[in-house]
């Protein structure tokens, strides 16, 4: 009796869980297909609850700023207390509001990553890999096993651009690296912390959490080129869900957020409840 009631309930569970991937499956074929979408969800296990394209190399645009942080949180000798002086050379244009600072104010390190990441500010970010350098930041990225994603330049440097240098990543690799930050696996307990509290206080709410109930947390780090719009992050609703979203092809900005919010409200509907 008892097995039998195993087995019903296995058979209800897949059944179900074939429902649901069927239900996102069936929004993703409503999309136009000029659109690219590649994803990948995950719950705090690392079981895969649903992927498309999760391999898909894809510019990184600033959710390559993930790594950057916890590149910056690893590092020995950086005190985050210590401060940076700015100079005028470091600013930058684009997101972000330390590029409206007084030249030669001093900013601790703290406070640039917080500002990298929750507003996505490109001047703090380059003053980081700077300071980090990126071929630190690279090998950091190699030993957590992101074979696909590569730092190839500074933010806003037009020139690399031209020279066809670009930021890469895929799904796959950047949840990866959640996973790691989730189940305590990639920073000491201390940095861990640190980094998720700064992952959490990410403004931008356009995406992931556009259609997500706001009482539920979510860290996570967003990321705009003209040509690709994109979200990663961890989702704690009563279920964790790990999940990465990149859109391209899209004929505007607010298309493509549009579409990873109701990507998301029907993973956290469906998985995260």
């Amino acid at each position: 009796m008892k097995f039998l009631f195993a087995l019903t309930a296995l058979l209800i569970m897949t059944s179900d869980n074939k429902s649901i991937a069927q239900s996102l499956e069936k929004y993703l074929k409503e999309l136009d297909p000029e659109i690219v979408v590649s994803m990948k969800l995950q719950n705090q296990t690392g079981k895969l609850l649903f992927e498309r394209n999760g391999q898909k190399v894809v510019p990184s645009a600033s959710v390559i700023k993930i790594p950057i942080l916890f590149s910056l949180l690893k590092a020995k000798g950086i005190n985050l207390k210590h401060a940076y002086t700015l100079q005028p050379k470091d600013i930058v244009g684009g997101s972000g509001d330390i590029q409206y600072e007084v030249p030669f104010k001093k900013i601790t390190y703290n406070y640039l990553a917080q500002k990298m990441i929750s507003v996505s500010d490109n001047t703090a970010t380059n003053i980081l890999i700077e300071k980090l350098g990126s071929e630190q930041i690279q090998e950091d990225i190699n030993n957590w096993g992101l074979t696909n994603t590569k730092l190839n330049r500074k933010m806003m440097d037009f020139e690399a651009i031209k020279a066809g240098k670009q930021n890469f990543t895929t799904c796959e690799d950047i949840n990866g690296l959640l996973l790691k930050l989730l189940n305590k696996q990639l920073l000491s307990k201390k940095s861990g912390k640190k980094a998720m509290e700064i992952l959490l206080a990410c403004e931008d709410r356009t995406t992931i959490p556009r259609n997500i109930p706001v009482n539920v947390p979510i860290a996570h780090k967003t990321g705009t080129l003209d040509y690709v719009r994109g979200d990663a992050g961890i989702i704690f609703s009563k279920n964790i869900l790990i999940l990465t979203v990149f859109v391209e092809n899209f004929e505007s900005l607010q298309q493509a957020e549009t579409i990873i919010g109701k990507i998301a409200e029907c993973c956290y509907k469906d998985f995260g409840q």
